[in-house]
Formats: C-alpha cells, sequence, structure tokens
C-alpha cells in the first residue's frame, strides 16, 4: 500500500511514516525542504500541501491518506506566535478531500485532538479555561472545521482524537472510546497514536466514527 502522510516532518507524522515503512508500506510526504525530513525510505514531494497543485502532484499512486498536520508555532508554548495561516489544516485537508474524490482514493485517517468537534464536552473545565486565553484556540477551531469537511465528504474517513501526546515510545498501549464512552486517560505517546493510525489503514477499523484514544 502507498501512503501519503501529511505532517511528515513532524513529531507524530514522522512516526506514522517510520511505522508504515517498517510494515512494508511505500511512503510519500509533503515538505517544504525534504532535507528536514528524518524518515529514510520516504518519497517527498516538496511545498505545501495548503497548495492543492502540491496535493495533486502528491497523491498520485497512494492508496490513503494519513495526516497529523498541526498549527505549527514558533514554539511550544502556550502563546507562541502561530506562523502558520489559521486555516491551515481545513484548507490542506479540503484540497486533500478533493483529490481523493477526483482520483477515486476512499480511505483517509486524520488526527485532530480530544475536545474537538462533538468531543468538547470532554475535556476538563480547566483545559478549556486555557484553551480560551491561549493560541491553543485556534488549533482548536480549524480542527472543528476540517472534521466538518472529513464528515461531509463522500470518503471512508476516521477522525483520530488523542489525549495529551507525550514521547514515550516504548509505551504502545492504547484504549479508545466513541462518543466520550468509555472514559480514557490524560496521556498517550505519539509512538502509540502512530501505531494506531496505522492499524485503522490496515484494518479498515473506526470508519465514519471518531475514536478518542489514551494510553491504557
Amino acid at each position: 500500500m502507498k501512503l501519503l502522510v501529511l505532517g511528515i516532518s513532524g513529531r507524530t507524522g514522522k512516526l506514522v511514516a517510520a511505522e508504515a515503512l517498517r510494515r512494508g508500506h511505500k511512503v510519500m510526504g509533503i515538505a517544504r525542504d525534504g532535507s528536514k525530513v528524518d524518515v529514510p525510505g520516504a518519497e517527498i514531494t516538496v511545498g505545501s500541501p495548503y497548495d492543492s497543485e502540491t496535493v495533486k502532484k502528491a497523491i498520485e499512486g497512494c492508496d490513503a491518506v494519513v495526516s497529523t498536520l498541526g498549527a505549527f508555532p514558533v514554539s511550544q508554548g502556550l502563546f507562541s506566535k502561530i506562523k502558520s495561516p489559521l486555516d491551515f489544516m481545513s484548507v490542506s485537508i479540503g484540497n486533500v478531500v478533493k483529490q481523493m474524490e477526483a482520483k477515486g482514493i476512499k480511505r483517509i485517517v486524520v488526527m485532530t485532538a480530544l475536545g474537538a468537534g462533538d468531543s468538547s464536552g470532554e475535556i476538563p473545565g480547566f483545559f478549556k479555561f486555557i484553551m480560551k486565553i491561549s493560541n491553543i484556540k485556534y488549533a482548536y477551531i480549524d480542527h472543528d472545521k476540517q472534521e466538518m469537511i472529513l464528515i461531509n465528504s463522500k470518503l471512508d474517513w476516521t477522525i483520530v482524537r488523542p489525549v495529551g501526546l507525550n514521547d514515550k515510545d516504548d509505551e504502545l498501549s492504547v484504549i479508545h472510546n466513541l462518543k466520550g464512552v468509555p472514559k480514557i486517560k490524560s496521556g498517550i505517546s505519539r509512538n502509540a497514536v502512530a501505531h494506531f493510525i496505522l492499524d485503522c489503514i490496515e484494518k479498515g477499523e473506526f470508519i465514519g466514527q471518531k475514536p478518542g484514544i489514551s494510553n491504557a
């Protein structure tokens, strides 16, 4: 299977790409600077998924798409300036959906975050307050938009909503909920998210669903 991985230069996307290659899949990615993509074996189309022509080129010959796109803060602080367009994720996913529907590619798995869309009631009140006063709110606004684009598409979509991400690469356990049931925990490793996303692709799981996920 050939996968287009959006966000391949990011901390979660590169893990998705590396694990996909380890499982025997071919991987295509999009990056502004291919030299900064630390995924040996992946093919890179230079550009941005925000540009429809770049997506059209990169998706050629692919069987499915994975997106782990984020809002690209300058740093990791809550009040960091966002250097990408505020609609970066939703426009990028819109470009992908258009090309997938035109080319007959059906399967897409997109990582957003717990608290996006109809899961807003699942996050603690304190985090809602942090969202309100920080730049995190812009990412969630765009997550909401990209989720609606997927829901209204003709694709076999899965929206994966992880809780707080960490870098405990040896922690691969995953529990999931649907519509808030059952309760999940507060953290998950990026590596566990990568494995879960690829399992969804390979097994055809959670089509038309929005699982929240955490480590067990």
